[in-house]
């Protein structure tokens, strides 16, 4: 995903939402894709079903591509620090 990438980024969060919803739909997802958070390279967003968070996914910000975190498990509960 080019962690800490110093290329300006060529996709913006709206592409990057647009992006992460048509790789869910492809593989014939009925999650939905919230809203984008900016990380150096990438972008990450929760996947939701029916409002609620059931996971996350990234899109990498250079070339689009997209990256699905299965290794969090279950989503229980988000804190604050």
């Amino acid at each position: 995903m080019h962690y800490g990438s110093r290329s300006p980024a060529r996709i913006s969060s709206a592409q990057a939402q647009s992006i992460a919803q048509q790789w869910l739909r492809a593989r014939g997802s009925t999650l939905t894709a919230g809203d984008p958070e900016s990380y150096p390279g990438y972008y990450t967003l929760h996947t939701t079903r029916d409002g609620k968070i059931s996971g996350m996914l990234s899109v990498n910000s250079s070339t689009g591509q997209v990256w699905y975190h299965t290794w969090h498990g279950t989503y229980i509960t988000m804190s604050q620090r």
